[in-house]
């Protein structure tokens, strides 16, 4: 997460950089949208891949907000967490589940997952079922999913339009 949002901060660096460049040899704002759009599309990923995976307990589920998908996983319907390298939750009639946002990576660090480990177990053990709280699981598109691509493709549409008229 730490090399996410300072990559996050280096790109804005970069665009504040490129825009005053650009805007300096061309004299024409429009024109700036242009390496604007690629910088923009870099920082949407960055926040898909490093810092939108995360995981939360609730009162009576789990919330694993993977890549393209949240589960909602009730804490009595896990039966075993595995992985060496990640945490990967075994839960009861839908199989294994990735937890994408606990690996063991060197800076979050094995220590992190399993504490996330302890702490499921420890809710499991004292989980009772409950009527409407069951496994569910969303696909992420929505609002996130569309407004990076989309308007980093709108401004190097209109950057590339405003240049060849300019």
């Amino acid at each position: 997460m730490v090399w996410a949002i300072a990559g996050q901060a280096g790109l804005v660096a970069l665009q504040v950089v490129l825009l005053q460049k650009q805007a300096a040899v061309t004299g024409s704002w429009l024109t700036c949208l242009i390496p604007l759009a690629p910088t923009l599309f870099a920082q949407y990923m960055i926040w898909r891949l490093f810092l939108n995976p995360y995981v939360s307990f609730g009162q009576d589920r789990f919330r694993v907000n993977n890549l393209f998908t949240h589960y909602l996983v009730p804490y009595h319907s896990i039966t075993a967490l595995e992985g060496r390298t990640a945490l990967t939750l075994v839960v009861s009639g839908y199989g294994r589940l990735p937890v994408a946002a606990l690996d063991a990576a060197p800076l979050t660090g094995k220590a992190k997952r399993d504490a996330v480990a302890q702490e499921l177990l420890r809710r499991r053990d004292a989980a009772v079922p409950r009527a409407g709280h069951g496994f569910e699981k969303r696909s992420t598109i929505g609002l996130p999913e569309w407004l990076g691509p989309v308007t980093s493709l709108a401004l190097l549409l209109v950057g590339s339009f405003a240049s060849s008229f300019g």
